[in-house]
């Protein structure tokens, strides 16, 4: 199981896009795993065969632990050794192999646990032992529920639930009603004593009614409503039933920037830029590549602008490792997307050779597959430095968290006319705000600012992007 992601720690196999006996090239793809964030196509990092399938699909198992045998062709694999943990998955064994033939094609680390062959026959001797009858489920009901029956004496276990699931809530509590115990109809003559006593209180009552009746044509006045207010903690545990549970990728997403904040000391560079210029020639390319089905957006120029100020500051491309900042070869700018579940930032690989027409047809591509689930392993994790827009939902200015382990991520606003001053004239440009978040461990407020001028020029003189 592959390492697709700052701090993964599992995934599942959804689907194996090879089968037992296929032949599998270096890079192709074999299988579908789904992380804490989407959907990715493991790619083969060897030739050969796709002798054994390990883990069926389907499957959750650590980062780290075997999942296919890929070798090649000749090459016979009579045992594994079983890597995963106790609650891990199992791993067939040959049981009439004389001796374990280890695959030179993958490296498997060290086994923690051998599986003998005795034991794979007593396992299929044992008879099935019928399972007890699964207990009744425990009554779900919320804690002011339960504390008002327990304070008037209901038996919460009668009360008929209406929240979510059945679930018991203070209005069920409050309107519940006991039933009334129903008295055997016991038929018996009447004494002439009690005859008499009960038609003179049938008179009695006759003329309470009539008293009755005359007041009730005069309309009473209505009695003051009274109120209570409820206590705070009864509030807080009301809202409590309405708590949602963190998704799979919300608590990546939560463990992902508190690491970030914790471990990087964030400092942050905010600098307007004069977007006028750039724009008017994006137009002129968007009706140049009109034909062609290519559109130039404002985040690609911003892109581009940005990888050619990574060459020039590396440090901004590095990583710290430990005491060392280690730079990286090429420049893989990720790109911040919005998906259903939440955030993704896969990454445009190596933007530093890409002219800006390239830069465009790469980054819609992205963003298609990043909404369709089939990024590959090296879009969602080799990115380098980081670019997050929101620009289209009209923000000006905001500060982003660096996407470990990278160094520094730049967060743009929308751009939009605003009265500036030019040669002691007021005139109205295209204005952006851009800020850099870095890693103060790698780089300095100075180096910060140097960089981010670098991308300004870079758009106030967009020229230069095309060369």
């Amino acid at each position: 199981m592959p390492q697709m992601g700052y701090d993964m720690q599992e995934g599942t196999v959804l689907r194996w896009l090879k089968g037992e006996g296929d032949a599998v090239a270096n890079g192709e793809p074999i299988a579908e795993i789904e992380t804490d964030k989407a959907v990715v196509e493991f790619e083969s990092y060897a030739e050969g065969v796709l002798h054994r399938i390990i883990v069926p699909a389907g499957t959750t198992v650590p980062v780290g632990e075997p999942i296919a045998l890929v070798g090649a062709q000749d090459e016979t694999f009579d045992a594994v050794d079983d890597t995963a943990s106790d609650e891990g998955p199992t791993i067939p064994v040959d049981v009439d192999a004389d001796e374990p033939t280890p695959s030179a094609a993958i490296p498997m680390p060290p086994a923690s646990s051998d599986i003998a062959t005795e034991e794979l026959h007593v396992a299929e001797l044992e008879p099935e032992v019928e399972e007890p009858p699964l207990a009744a489920s425990p009554l779900r009901a919320s804690p002011i529920a339960r504390r008002i029956a327990d304070e008037r004496g209901i038996d919460i276990t009668k009360v008929q639930g209406t929240g979510p699931g059945g679930r018991v809530v203070k209005d069920d509590v409050l309107e519940y009603q006991e039933p009334e115990p129903v008295e055997p109809d016991i038929m018996e003559e009447p004494e002439p004593e009690e005859v008499e006593a009960v038609e003179a209180e049938v008179a009695v009552e006759a003329e309470v009614e009539v008293v009755a009746e005359e007041e009730l044509e005069a309309e009473p006045e209505p009695e003051p409503v009274v109120i209570e207010e409820q206590p705070a903690e009864v509030a807080q545990e009301e809202a409590a039933d309405d708590a949602m549970q963190l998704s799979r990728m919300r608590q990546q997403i939560a463990r992902v920037t508190v690491r970030s904040k914790q471990e990087k000391p964030h400092f942050y560079v905010t600098s307007e830029v004069d977007m006028t210029e750039a724009m008017v020639l994006r137009q002129q390319i968007n009706r140049t590549l009109e034909g062609e089905g290519v559109r130039v957006t404002v985040n690609d120029l911003i892109i581009k602008a940005c990888a050619d100020a990574l060459k020039k500051h590396p440090k901004f491309n590095a990583f710290l490792d430990g005491d060392v900042i280690r730079p990286n070869d090429n420049v893989n700018i990720g790109i911040a997307m919005a998906v259903e579940e939440g955030l993704l930032m896969p990454a445009i690989m190596g933007c530093e050779q890409m002219p800006l027409k390239s830069l465009a047809l790469a980054s819609k591509d992205l963003a298609d597959r990043a909404q369709n689930g089939t990024l590959r392993p090296d879009e969602y994790t080799g990115g380098t430095f980081g670019v997050s827009n929101l620009g289209m939902f009209d923000v000006s200015t905001f500060v982003a968290i660096i996407q470990p382990p990278q160094t520094a991520i730049l967060a743009v606003g929308t751009v939009a006319k605003r009265p500036v001053v030019r040669d002691d004239e007021i005139v109205i440009r295209q204005t952006m705000n851009a800020t850099i978040s870095a890693d103060h461990r790698v780089v300095d407020g100075a180096e910060g600012a140097q960089f981010l001028i670098e991308v300004k020029n870079a758009l106030e003189n967009p020229l230069s992007l095309m060369l």
